[in-house]
């Protein structure tokens, strides 16, 4: 399966292990906390998530818009939760 960062277009393949069943947006902003790890073995069938190989945690940030959180920012969210973030 390949997966499509969106903000870069950059595509990776990778297998899905598991993933959130997101909220109902009804037009509301998403806020997350996004994470990068540094992973020394993609092979492996178990990875590392832990402090000393994490690089940077992002956020808070829209899933649905990709604007950044800010104190102004209204309620509404101009993105599309129905666009396809994934690629087949």
């Amino acid at each position: 399966m390949t997966h499509r960062v969106v903000s870069t277009g950059i595509q990776q393949e990778s297998v899905r292990k598991f993933h959130a069943t997101l909220p109902d947006p009804n037009g509301r902003h998403l806020w997350v906390f996004t994470g990068m790890w540094q992973v020394k073995n993609p092979a492996a069938e178990r990875q590392n998530f832990d402090y000393e190989s994490l690089l940077t945690v992002e956020g808070p940030g829209c899933f649905w818009c990709e604007q950044v959180w800010r104190r102004d920012i209204g309620a509404h969210c101009p993105g599309d939760p129905f666009e396809e973030r994934v690629t087949p």
